[in-house]
């Protein structure tokens, strides 16, 4: 844990968050350019929303406790 600050906590969820965000976009191109079977879009779009959600939660609660 080098250099460990909340502020690089929040840097980090916010990466992991846009990264899942540019994930699902691209699930959805892949997906309507027919490059994806549905089956395999819902697993993996599902996959990356509960991944974007778990993320989103963890950024706004770190952020509302560092607010107190």
């Amino acid at each position: 844990l080098e250099n460990w600050s909340p502020q690089s906590a929040l840097g980090q969820l916010q990466a992991k968050l846009d990264a899942s965000e540019a994930e699902s976009e691209a699930q959805i191109a892949r997906f309507l350019a027919q490059d994806l079977p549905l089956d395999a879009f819902l697993e993996s779009f599902c996959q990356s929303r509960t991944r974007s959600h778990i993320c989103r939660t963890q950024l706004e609660k770190l952020q509302e406790l560092l607010q107190k």
